[in-house]
């Protein structure tokens, strides 16, 4: 299928570059500037992210050490732990809701009334709801709150959805004023019929999934057996996260591109529809390879693992368009800007076929095995795949939009 893709794309030159930069002259609205904290917001998050699995990864070599100092009392692995892998989430839903409120006004060339407002009082609930969350979490391990408090606002116990019930109701809350005020900026483009209508009906579609789907999380209680609980959490971590969020990807690359004359609107269509039937098809089916441990059967973990592998077939293609584009960089002066945006977009299609085919796709039978060392490679070289991808075009398409917001503030003044 890559090699037919990659063939038949020969046929079709791309067109030609503009000799200035389309989005040069492009005036950013108040609300768009006002998303750039969201940017700063999310690379602030990362790097807690990473700091907090070093901590984590010396508890597992010094025991309660860190660097030869004890701070297992104040921070004990659980909370440590917690935290990565919680703060994962959080950025890259701050990183994604700061492109959708930025990209919604740039398609529609419309911005509703109080829309600068909405997006800082969204902001401003979206780090109560982290600082909030994390607090909560580490009074939980601390003991600090009953049964019934922690279950609200502690620890829930279940990764990637530690966060107490209350603090995962206003986060659901906050992710539908983002539906809500991209719904407002994007109405104008849904209704103009052009070359890029399929393209943006499958961002707003993605962005309404985006603000829905984490609800499913809620559908697992305090009691609830531990099949159904496992079976609702992977609808977030799987679906929610690498199937909707992998979707938004893809539109939002495919519109950049366009908006910037180097790939053919029709090709994006193509690819942005050819993608997302991918996406889901593989994504609903494949949420049952990580089902192992809820007793569900051999045959049907099979059959997820298989859809599970197919996600990574639109990275690829979307890799080489990424590739493409990165060949035409000295094309025109002012493609130069972006060229570290392009080196992001490039380099996720090594991590992909290196993590997830090359280790995550072999290592399948050790579901089967149990064999915990090869559960830990094969679950961290898919970090480096399919989240991994998400992250390195995520962190392509920050660069480019911090790119244009920083260019207009030093325009103005």
């Amino acid at each position: 299928m890559l090699i037919w893709h990659h063939a038949s794309c020969k046929e079709e030159s791309l067109p030609e570059p503009a000799k200035e930069d389309p989005l040069f002259h492009t005036k950013p609205t108040a609300s768009q500037k006002a998303v750039g904290k969201y940017f700063i917001t999310a690379i602030g998050l990362f790097l807690l992210q990473i700091l907090l699995g070093g901590v984590t990864a010396h508890y597992a070599v010094e025991g309660q050490e860190f660097y030869g100092i004890t701070i297992s009392e104040i921070l004990p692995y659980s909370v440590t732990r917690t935290w990565h892998t919680q703060l994962a989430v959080f950025w890259i839903a701050t990183a994604w809701l700061g492109t959708g409120l930025y990209i919604a006004p740039a398609l529609s060339g419309y911005e509703p009334k109080y829309q600068r407002l909405g997006v800082n009082v969204l902001w401003v609930a979206l780090v109560v709801v982290v600082l909030g969350s994390m607090a909560g979490e580490w009074l939980g391990v601390q003991q600090y709150f009953d049964l019934d408090m922690n279950f609200l606002f502690g620890h829930q116990g279940y990764e990637y959805i530690d966060l107490g019930r209350v603090w995962q109701i206003l986060l659901l809350g906050g992710l539908l004023i983002w539906l809500a005020l991209v719904t407002a900026s994007m109405r104008p483009a849904l209704k103009v019929s052009n070359d890029m209508q399929p393209v943006i009906w499958v961002l707003y579609a993605s962005c309404v999934a985006i603000g829905l789907f984490y609800g499913a999380g809620l559908f697992m209680g305090k009691h609830s057996n531990l099949a159904i609980a496992e079976y609702w959490r992977w609808w977030v971590v799987h679906l929610w996260v690498e199937g909707f969020f992998e979707t938004f990807a893809t539109s939002v690359i495919a519109l950049m591109l366009v908006r910037l004359g180097l790939i053919r609107a029709r090709s994006a269509n193509g690819a942005v529809l050819f993608s997302t039937v991918i996406f889901l098809t593989g994504g609903l089916i494949g949420t049952l390879h990580h089902l192992y441990f809820t007793g569900t059967q051999t045959s049907v973990i099979a059959w997820g693992a298989i859809f599970s592998a197919l996600e990574v077939v639109p990275l690829a293609l979307i890799g080489f368009e990424a590739m493409e584009t990165y060949r035409l960089r000295k094309a025109s002066p002012w493609m130069e800007r972006y060229h570290w945006s392009h080196y992001v977009f490039c380099c996720h299609l090594i991590l992909e076929f290196s993590g997830c085919w090359g280790i995550g796709v072999l290592n399948q039978p050790a579901y089967f095995a149990v064999l915990y060392s090869r559960l830990k490679h094969d679950g961290y070289s898919c970090s480096r795949s399919i989240y991994g991808c998400i992250r390195h075009v995520r962190n392509g398409v920050n660069a480019v939009l911090l790119t244009w917001i920083n260019r207009q503030y030093a325009m103005e003044p």
